[in-house]
C-alpha cells in the first residue's frame, strides 16, 4: 500500500523544514489504524523520525499566532485553549485570507484524523457512554464535556469578535476535534530540554508542563514497553535545540509497524485521551478518595499496588492515640476499607459474555470490556488487601486474649 498524496506533502514539508522520517519508513494503513510501516528490515537503535523545532506546536507559537491574526491583546487562554483554537482557526481559514502565513501546520493539519475517525469517550453515542455508567470513566468523560464546551465557548467567542463569519462556522465539533488531538497525541514540553524526559501530564508535579504537539513523532502509534528514546539536536548558537528526533532500540522486519511508547498507562487514561484500551493491561489502576471534595486521591493499582499509603490514612482515622497497633482500629479501618470496595464493585458495569450489541460498536464494546475487567480485578486486589488486614487485626485481638467470630455480611 502506497502513501497517499496528503502523507506525501507532509513529509516533504517536514523534510523541508529540516525533520523528516527514517528512509525505510512509510506513514500508511496498519492494523492499529495509520501507522508508521518499515518497508525494509531496519536495525536497532536508528532514529526514526525528527521534528525541527521549529515545527514544535507549543502554546507560545498558538498564543502568538492566533493574536497576529485575530488581533487580540492581553487575551488569558490554556495551554489547550490556545493550541485547540490554533488549530481549529486552520479549518476555518482559507489560505487567502492569511496573507502573513499566521497558520503554518496546514500540511499538518491535512494528516490528522477525520472526527469520524476519533474513537474517545466524547465520540460515543449516548448509549455507549450509558454502558460505563457506574465508572469513574464515566464521570471523567462528562467532566471533560463540560470544561472543553466551555473552552470553545470562549474561544468562538473571541474568533466572532475579530471575524464574524469564522464565528459562525466555528462549531463545537471543530474545537471537539482539536482538542481532541492535543489529548491523545501531545507531548510534555520537557522533551524539549537539553536532557529530554518524558514524565505523564497528570503527574502532581507537572504545573510548568505544557502540552506541545511534535508533528511527525506523533504518527507513531503506543506499544507498551517498546524500549525508545528521545535525543536533542542542538544548535551552535545559544545551545539551543534544532529538532527532537525519537529512537528505536528494537529491530523493525520489513512489513511491521514502528511504535512509541507512550509511558505506562491505565486503560482509564487510554480510553478517555486516546480512544483504545489494552486486555489485561498491567497498568491499570483505580482512584479512590476519602474525606469529601478536598480529600486526598489515592491511585491504586492491580495487585493492590499503593494501597499501604490509603490504609495508613484510614487507620489513622481509626486511631484514638498514638498506637496503629490497636486491633479494634485495625478491624474498624478494615471494615471501612471493605465496604468502600465492595461498593465501588457494586457499580461497576455488569459484562456479558458478548457485549457487542445494536446499540454498541465493537472497538466500544473492547474498551468496555478491557476497562471494567481492570477496574473489577484492581478492586478485588484491594479487597484482599482490607481482608487480609482484618485477619491481622484477628490475631492481634488472639493476642491480647479475645476470641472473635467475624461474620460476613454477603
Amino acid at each position: 500500500m502506497s502513501e497517499n498524496t496528503k502523507v506525501t506533502a507532509f513529509k516533504a514539508w517536514l523534510t523541508q523544514n529540516g525533520g523528516g522520517f527514517h528512509p525505510q519508513a512509510s506513514y500508511i494503513q496498519a492494523a492499529s489504524g495509520l501507522g508508521l510501516i518499515a518497508c525494509q528490515d531496519i536495525p536497532p537503535d536508528e532514529e526514526i523520525v525528527s521534528c525541527p523545532i521549529e515545527l514544535v506546536v507549543s502554546p507560545s507559537l498558538a498564543r502568538d499566532a492566533v493574536s497576529r491574526l485575530l488581533g487580540l491583546q492581553d487575551c488569558s487562554l490554556s495551554s489547550r485553549q490556545w493550541i485547540s483554537l490554533y488549530l481549529s482557526l486552520h479549518q476555518l481559514v482559507e489560505s487567502n485570507d492569511d496573507p502573513e502565513k499566521c497558520l503554518k501546520h496546514r500540511p499538518y493539519g491535512d494528516i490528522l484524523p477525520s472526527p469520524g475517525d476519533l474513537s474517545t469517550p466524547l465520540y460515543f453515542t449516548t448509549e455507549e457512554l450509558e454502558r460505563f455508567k457506574g465508572t469513574n470513566l464515566y464521570g471523567a468523560t462528562q467532566d471533560r464535556i463540560r470544561d472543553w464546551q466551555e473552552e470553545w465557548q470562549e474561544c468562538r467567542q473571541l474568533v466572532s469578535q475579530s471575524n464574524p463569519a469564522w464565528g459562525a462556522k466555528f462549531e463545537w465539533k471543530i474545537y471537539l476535534a482539536s482538542a481532541t488531538y492535543i489529548g491523545s497525541r501531545a507531548f510534555p514540553s520537557s522533551l524539549l530540554s537539553s536532557d529530554p524526559t518524558l514524565p505523564r501530564l497528570d503527574s502532581d508535579n507537572d504545573e510548568t508542563i505544557d502540552p506541545i504537539l511534535l508533528p511527525g513523532i506523533d504518527c507513531l502509534n503506543h506499544a507498551r514497553g517498546q524500549p525508545v528514546s528521545w535525543i536533542s539536536h542542538s544548535t551552535t548558537k545559544d545551545n539551543g535545540i534544532s529538532k527532537i528526533s525519537l529512537v528505536v532500540h528494537r529491530s523493525v522486519s520489513a512489513g511491521q509497524e514502528i511504535f512509541n511508547n507512550y509511558g505506562p498507562k491505565p486503560n482509564s487514561e487510554l480510553v478517555l485521551s486516546y480512544g483504545f484500551s489494552l486486555a489485561n493491561n498491567p497498568d491499570d489502576s483505580i482512584i479512590l478518595k476519602l474525606g469529601g471534595v478536598s480529600g486526598k486521591k489515592w491511585q491504586i493499582g492491580r495487585l493492590a499496588q499503593g494501597a499501604d499509603g490509603l490504609w495508613k490514612e484510614i487507620l489513622e482515622a481509626m486511631t484514638d492515640d498514638e498506637s496503629t497497633n490497636d486491633y479494634e482500629a485495625i478491624l474498624d479501618a478494615s471494615g471501612a476499607l471493605q465496604d468502600m470496595v465492595k461498593t465501588s464493585i457494586r457499580r461497576l458495569p455488569a459484562m456479558d459474555k458478548n457485549p457487542t450489541g445494536q446499540s454498541l460498536r465493537p472497538h466500544v464494546a473492547t474498551m468496555l470490556q478491557d476497562y471494567v475487567e481492570g477496574q473489577a480485578a484492581t478492586f478485588q486486589s484491594l479487597l484482599d488487601f482490607a481482608e487480609k488486614k482484618e485477619q491481622e487485626g484477628i490475631a492481634l485481638a488472639k493476642e491480647a486474649g479475645f476470641e472473635l467470630v467475624i461474620e460476613d455480611e454477603d
